[in-house]
């Protein structure tokens, strides 16, 4: 049997069990656990394929995320969402401002004198009223898709501004980390996370053990997550091992919020 037929019956394997180890491919395949490490390597390069300590899991991975206008719009547990990121907003704090529904909210709720960084078109048209808040909405290509300025112009631009927060909407958030399905957008997310002091995810409940393929970056970079509903065990375990703040917020009392 060559390595991709191995590599096959490996995958068929996880897709069963959702946990393979080393000492199961020696055993089921007859190899060496050099050759199971090397198998283990190209299984780990597959999308919905996640590397641990001696072996692999199973990862859920989301095909793409739905078009901007198709998403669940402002909903009560969007704008609670939204309303605790912009109450972590001080006076005359320097903030990114990442595109999606919940950063949305966020925009509306926005009201301490501030200077923001977009990319979002979404969050220009609300703040473009608000005189105490200076924009810088950043150059480049329209995505019609995520209704959001894209591209390695964007990219370049951003790298001319430090600022105090990043709040960044979140496309799948698990174990390994941050990960979406576009490549434009983790290359502007990643950006926003090198030019920023703190990062904050921005995230309902539903992102949670979702994986994509593009990864952006790992659970160390996070310092705070806001959602309207806990993760599982095993992903708020991997909070709290990388000394995450959960903030959990109250959808039937938006000034309420429930810090765990």
């Amino acid at each position: 049997m060559t390595q991709d037929e191995r590599l096959l019956a490996q995958h068929a394997l996880l897709l069963k069990a959702k946990k393979l180890t080393t000492e199961q491919i020696c055993l089921h395949f007859d190899i060496s656990r050099d050759s199971a490490r090397r198998d283990l390597i190209k299984l780990g390069e597959l999308a919905d394929v996640q590397r641990i300590r001696g072996g692999a899991i199973l990862v859920p991975v989301q095909e793409s995320t739905l078009p901007y206008l198709q998403r669940e719009q402002l909903s009560d547990r969007k704008l609670a969402i939204g309303e605790a990121a912009a109450h972590l907003v001080n006076e005359n704090d320097f903030i990114i401002v990442d595109s999606g529904t919940s950063l949305t909210a966020m925009a509306t709720y926005l009201t301490n004198p501030a200077t923001v960084v977009t990319n979002s078109i979404d969050c220009l048209a609300l703040l473009a009223d608000k005189e105490s808040i200076h924009v810088q909405l950043l150059g480049g290509k329209l995505n019609h898709y995520h209704r959001a300025i894209l591209g390695p112009k964007a990219v370049k631009q951003l790298l001319e501004y430090q600022v105090n927060k990043v709040f960044l909407g979140v496309c799948a958030l698990s174990e390994s980390g941050l990960s979406t399905s576009s490549e434009d957008e983790a290359d502007i997310k990643k950006a926003m996370i090198q030019q920023a002091q703190q990062l904050i995810l921005v995230c309902d409940s539903q992102k949670f053990e979702q994986q994509n393929f593009h990864h952006i970056c790992g659970l160390d970079k996070v310092d705070m997550v806001i959602t309207d509903q806990p993760p599982g065990q095993n992903l708020l375990s991997a909070f709290e091992k990388q000394g995450i703040e959960l903030l959990v917020v109250n959808q039937t009392n938006k000034g309420n919020n429930n810090e765990q």
